[in-house]
């Protein structure tokens, strides 16, 4: 069923009262940035998918295969399927020729330094967000390896947490389906564990802006189920997401509800437009200007 002009005016109004919503969360400097693979794309990196995709031809799997897993989320399959044809070792020197190049500062990136001064998540493993905060003189930027997490945020620099790792260092990255049980947990997911642990005090005391994340049924957004399963009542601070419009209005329906059990409100783009992330950022930056300039 594809959008009537009705059904884009309800989305249409309900993107401005979440525009409106996140806008007052950043006000009180209560939102924390968590940056996916699609911030990366303009800065010469591929999305995780399209790096599994080529990984999975080099390994000789089907097209059809990748893509199918691809779609359910099952991207840990993948890299598990990947690594027994291809080796972990060969899986891993891969992720390092692809990820360790220095990247193209792009605008959207500015515009994330600009709006964010303190605290920045990702699971990216490339270094754009260093590469942004890099004046020449001292930065005062803090890299925390998630994968250790064994360093204390410095309140006097900005923080920018690797969950999954930083190139630099990878025999200190997830890379691999062994790495990520070892991480998140071998049977069933282990909250007291580093990152989840790490995952659960930013979900719990902040709001989470997604940008350039998929949020497909990941690690993290495990995590995040289980924390909400677990509270019962408790009143979680709103979180958002710039979300792709998917492309009719039963999978929006769908999608957007499947978010909101998370806690997580989603602003809408149309989709394939992802230029529009970086024009939505740019607003979110006006306004957050404008309301400082009217106090």
């Amino acid at each position: 069923m594809h959008p009537t002009p009705v059904d884009g005016q309800h989305w249409y109004e309900r993107n401005g009262q979440r525009f409106n919503q996140l806008i007052d969360r950043l006000v009180d400097e209560m939102v924390v940035p968590f940056v996916g693979a699609g911030i990366s794309f303009g800065g010469g990196f591929p999305t995780w998918a399209n790096h599994l995709r080529q990984q999975g031809r080099t390994a000789g799997i089907a097209d059809q295969k990748i893509e199918k897993w691809l779609a359910q989320g099952e991207f840990e399959q993948v890299i598990a399927h990947i690594e027994e044809v291809h080796g972990r070792d060969v899986f891993a020197q891969e992720i390092r020729d692809v990820f360790g190049k220095r990247g193209s500062i792009q605008n959207i990136t500015l515009l994330i330094s600009e709006l964010f001064k303190d605290t920045l998540i990702t699971t990216n493993y490339d270094q754009l967000l260093e590469q942004v905060f890099d004046t020449g003189a001292d930065p005062g930027v803090q890299i925390i390896n998630g994968v250790t997490a064994m360093e204390a945020p410095d309140p006097n620099k900005i923080t920018i947490i690797k969950m999954h790792g930083d190139i630099k260092n990878p025999a200190r990255c997830i890379l691999g389906k062994a790495q990520y049980d070892q991480a998140y947990g071998e049977a069933k997911l282990d909250l007291d564990r580093a990152i989840p642990k790490m995952l659960r005090y930013y979900f719990t005391n902040n709001s989470l802006l997604f940008v350039g994340c998929s949020l497909n049924n990941d690690r993290t957004i495990q995590v995040f189920r289980e924390v909400k399963a677990l509270a019962g009542d408790y009143s979680f601070p709103q979180h958002f997401s710039i979300e792709q419009t998917p492309s009719d209005i039963k999978s929006l329906v769908a999608r957007n509800s499947e978010l909101a059990r998370l806690g997580i409100t989603a602003i809408w783009y149309p989709k394939a437009k992802h230029e529009q992330v970086e024009a939505i950022l740019r607003c979110i930056r006006n306004e957050l200007n404008y309301r400082k300039s009217a106090i």
